[in-house]
């Protein structure tokens, strides 16, 4: 063994993705999913295993954020972190990596309305060298449904030109510099909406809805979210119609992207669940979500699993195939064009990537 390093935080802190080396760094993010503090991201030196930085991701009272958080005690911001995959781009020399959200979902329980939760659901692009923040995002404010963004975006130089008809397009950047550039695409968060950024600066560029879902009611031309009131979680006891599940439209099995044809292809849902704060029990971390749910079917939808396939220059959606069974699997693009994805009923399934069979 060269070395060893404890990263901190106790039993309940757990590394539920693998670590990055850049140029002699190693990069890891961490997990509290049901501890009572927030987790982080750190470096280390590669030869030596000394922690060289340290990104924390709820404020501390006094802190830049702090104000978000409805005033509630340090001691009660619960479970934020980075528990999905990082990614390098070594022209722009930054690491992306997103967080999740907080416990338990419902801010009644949490005891702080209207708390949009700096930190929480946020896009970051950090020098890896020292840790420093170049530039963020928060794509889900006020997280009542543990929306966890945490999955992968794509590093991809495209062509932007949004469709503003795309199925699903809710918002798109007027004043965003059409053409190439090297964007972060992809669908960073159970909601289910496909996003696109700047790499280098965070300039949003567009979004839009693939599964159905009613949390999100608005994303403004600088892609600055609203969420929809009539379903963030105020009543314990009250029952919800939220779109997607907790489960997500889509979950941690990654996406896939072919740069032939620049399109990329995701692993969806079409779930969703009638939710009721629970009475019962006091919040408490191992209590994530602390409701009752009974789970149905999208609107018009008989069938849970579906793959789409986008455009990332457009944003268009392609084709969508769906399966009775969800199909909580990663999705695999090849350049001989064929796509695979596996399902809950134990099959494998190739697809032409081009046109949906």
């Amino acid at each position: 063994m060269a070395w060893q390093t404890d990263r901190g935080g106790d039993y309940y802190v757990s590394n539920s993705t693998g670590p990055i080396v850049v140029n002699g760094i190693v990069i890891a993010g961490s997990t509290c999913q049901v501890a009572g503090f927030g987790c982080y991201v750190t470096a280390h030196d590669g030869k030596t295993g000394e922690e060289l930085w340290r990104n924390t991701f709820i404020p501390r009272p006094g802190q830049p954020g702090d104000e978000t958080w409805a005033g509630s005690p340090f001691e009660s911001r619960w479970m934020t972190g980075v528990w999905g995959q990082l990614t390098y781009d070594p022209e722009l020399d930054l690491v992306f990596y997103g967080t999740s959200a907080v416990g338990p979902a419902s801010e009644t329980q949490r005891n702080m309305p209207g708390a949009t939760m700096a930190g929480t659901d946020t896009r970051f692009a950090v020098k890896p060298k020292t840790g420093e923040i170049v530039w963020k995002h928060q794509v889900l404010p006020r997280d009542n449904w543990d929306q966890e963004c945490t999955f992968e975006m794509m590093v991809i130089n495209t062509p932007v030109n949004p469709d503003a008809g795309a199925s699903g397009m809710l918002s798109i950047n007027p004043d965003a510099r059409r053409g190439p550039r090297k964007t972060l695409t992809g669908v960073p968060c159970k909601t289910g909406i496909a996003w696109s950024f700047d790499a280098a600066n965070g300039e949003f560029l567009w979004a839009k809805s693939t599964v159905e879902q009613n949390l999100v009611d608005k994303i403004d031309p600088k892609g600055l979210v609203t969420v929809n009131e009539n379903v963030v979680l105020k009543e314990v006891g009250k029952t919800y119609h939220m779109c997607p599940t907790f489960t997500g439209g889509r979950d941690w099995p990654s996406g896939a992207y072919n740069p032939k044809t620049n399109v990329m292809f995701m692993p969806l849902q079409n779930l969703c669940y009638d939710t009721t704060p629970r009475a019962d029990r006091d919040p408490a971390p191992q209590f994530v979500y602390n409701v009752n749910n009974v789970a149905k079917f999208a609107s018009g939808k008989d069938k849970a699993g579906r793959v789409d396939a986008i455009s990332v220059e457009t944003g268009k959606t392609l084709w969508s195939y769906e399966t009775r069974v969800s199909n909580f699997s990663p999705v695999l693009a090849t350049g001989s064009g064929l796509l695979f994805n596996g399902g809950m009923d134990r099959y494998l399934r190739a697809h032409d990537a081009d046109d949906v069979c």
